[in-house]
């Protein structure tokens, strides 16, 4: 049995203890049971510092995968607004970028421990900023086809959203819908 469950099944005898849902020495019999004879404060407090080491561990690499996440999609975005003589290997580039975070957002390691939304804030950045550079490199000066590639982003993150379920992304959607409509209001 893992340590979590052990200390789950410990807390609860305790509770019964403390209200007096079964008799005193059946839940001191029952404690020392689950804690294997040692002293059950003992263990709580080893075990629960040893849960702590790991929920600090787990966190200090969700941030590094969010910060090296970032990074590689800010390069990539900056690499295709520096490099406007190479409009299609900068494209390319940020499009195999996006697939590779898409595929590790899609193991089932990243996304039990919770590091996909990271990927997917970082792809959602790729893909805005491959449709800018798509826009700037191919289209300049066509502000309506501007308007549909924000329109089609926006959209895009609404129903992931709401496929999903992920509150974040149906908010951006919602908000970019919104901010394109009050510009396309008062540009007129």
């Amino acid at each position: 049995m893992t340590k979590e469950k052990k200390q789950i099944i410990i807390s609860e005898i305790r509770y019964w203890k403390t209200n007096k849902l079964l008799p005193e020495h059946y839940c001191d019999f029952l404690i020392t049971l689950y804690a294997q004879g040692e002293d059950p404060d003992e263990v709580a407090v080893k075990e629960q510092s040893t849960l702590q080491k790991e929920s600090r561990q787990l966190r200090t690499k969700q941030l590094l995968i969010l910060f090296i996440s970032m990074l590689l999609a800010g390069a990539a975005s900056a690499a295709m607004f520096l490099l406007n003589e190479y409009p299609a290997a900068t494209l390319l580039t940020a499009t195999v970028l996006s697939v590779f975070l898409l595929i590790m957002a899609s193991g089932k390691n990243f996304i039990r421990k919770g590091f996909a939304p990271f990927l997917y804030i970082s792809m959602a950045f790729l893909l805005l900023m491959m449709s800018l550079k798509i826009w700037t490199a191919f289209f300049d000066g066509e502000t309506s086809l501007l308007i549909g590639l924000l329109v089609l982003n926006c959209a895009l993150w609404l129903f992931t959203g709401r496929l999903m379920k992920l509150l974040y992304f149906t908010i951006s959607g919602l908000l970019g819908l919104l901010v394109i409509v009050g510009f396309l209001i008062l540009s007129f």
